[in-house]
């Protein structure tokens, strides 16, 4: 609820922290929905916002039925004081449903109903206002003493009219950090009636509050209540997939689905020929010499993928390459090469036994052609 004391330097305006909207079934009456900290920025000396939250309340037009819907941990005492009174001085009747938590200043925006309802579960809040100083002196911690005090007695004003408590009592309320149910509320006078018809989910993790899924940051206060742990909602179970148990499956030729739908047909047709290009494309890709065959095979046979094409090019070549080297080893053999006896050279010296030793070679050599020759 504290008073940050920040100017809008930039002239923006500020984002909106309400909903307004006219009923879809009832044309004169609308509802707000205030889900969350009531403004982000300080309305004071600001004239925009509540300049804004007025005019969205004037373009509902002339209703006769305000629902307000209140979720919230607090936030800019001035903004919770602007929307009261604007809310008050409306014609409409206003009833003010608390969806789960209205604490710190949301609770005196609760307090412009006419009639104040809390489902089971809920909670309301009030306590004195704080601010923060940074750099002062004795004395402006003094005037920001006063002002605090000059707030909450316009608020004990507010919370006076409604529950017809005193000003003493209401100071002692609010000088404990009173967290109140959905009947302790009653019980005081902050509501009218507490609901059973759809209770309100309330939990926590740590210092965080869920109410109603709503999460709240409860670290700023002193005395907030102990919530049951927060366990995250259990993910959606798929709806089962029905059988179609006596169902017999339509069944169409071409013709059938081309004259029936054509588009469906026209559609498939288009993706089918797209599909087949790349796939002829892809297969165009890896010709090579020598495996004109296999390529062909699969463009206009098989029908196989360019990737299971290239696994049969290099199957093929490797069958290629093993039908090489037998052929080799097949011709070492017929040759009779590897049944030559190596004979040990006469030793001879001198011109003439250098002459008769290329002899020899040569004799050796052309009897190896001539095995060659014979075994092709």
């Amino acid at each position: 609820m504290g008073n940050q004391h920040q100017n809008n330097s930039n002239n923006q305006k500020p984002p909106h922290f309400w909903k307004m909207a006219i009923s879809p079934r009832n044309s004169s009456a609308a509802e707000i929905l205030l889900y969350g900290p009531i403004s982000e920025s300080t309305w004071w000396g600001d004239e925009i916002t509540p300049q804004q939250f007025a005019d969205d309340l004037a373009a509902l037009g002339p209703v006769s039925e305000i629902t307000v819907r209140i979720n919230s941990g607090g936030g800019d005492v001035f903004a919770g004081m602007s929307i009261n009174a604007m809310l008050k001085r409306h014609a409409a009747t206003v009833t003010v449903y608390i969806d789960g938590l209205a604490a710190s200043i949301a609770s005196i925006i609760a307090m412009a109903g006419d009639k104040v309802v809390m489902p089971r579960g809920s909670m309301m809040m009030v306590h004195n206002p704080w601010s923060s100083l940074w750099g002062g002196d004795a004395n402006d911690f003094r005037t920001a003493a006063d002002v605090l005090d000059k707030i909450r007695d316009s608020m004990i004003e507010v919370y006076a009219a409604r529950t017809g408590l005193t000003s003493e009592e209401l100071k002692s309320i609010m000088d404990a950090e009173t967290w109140m149910t959905a009947t302790e509320a009653v019980e005081k006078g902050f509501a009218d009636e507490v609901e059973d018809a759809i209770p309100v989910s309330a939990s926590a993790r740590g210092r965080m509050a869920f109410f109603n899924g709503v999460e709240h940051d409860l670290t700023r206060f002193m005395n907030a209540p102990n919530l049951p742990e927060h366990v995250p909602p259990p993910a959606p179970t798929p709806a089962p997939v029905p059988k179609n148990e006596g169902v017999k499956p339509m069944s169409l030729t071409l013709e059938e689905l081309k004259n029936k739908y054509p588009d469906v047909y026209s559609a498939a047709v288009s993706e089918g020929a797209t599909t087949e290009r790349a796939r002829m494309k892809a297969i165009d890709e890896l010709a090579m010499p020598g495996n004109e065959e296999i390529l062909a095979k699969a463009k206009y046979e098989t029908g196989i993928s360019a990737a299971e094409t290239a696994v049969a090019l290099i199957k093929a070549d490797k069958e290629r390459q093993a039908q090489y080297q037998n052929a080799l080893v097949n011709d070492a053999q017929a040759s009779g090469v590897n049944d030559l006896t190596p004979a040990a050279a006469p030793v001879t010296h001198g011109a003439g036994a250098q002459a008769q030793q290329i002899q020899q070679v040569g004799a050796d050599i052309a009897k190896i052609a001539a095995g060659l020759r014979r075994g092709r």
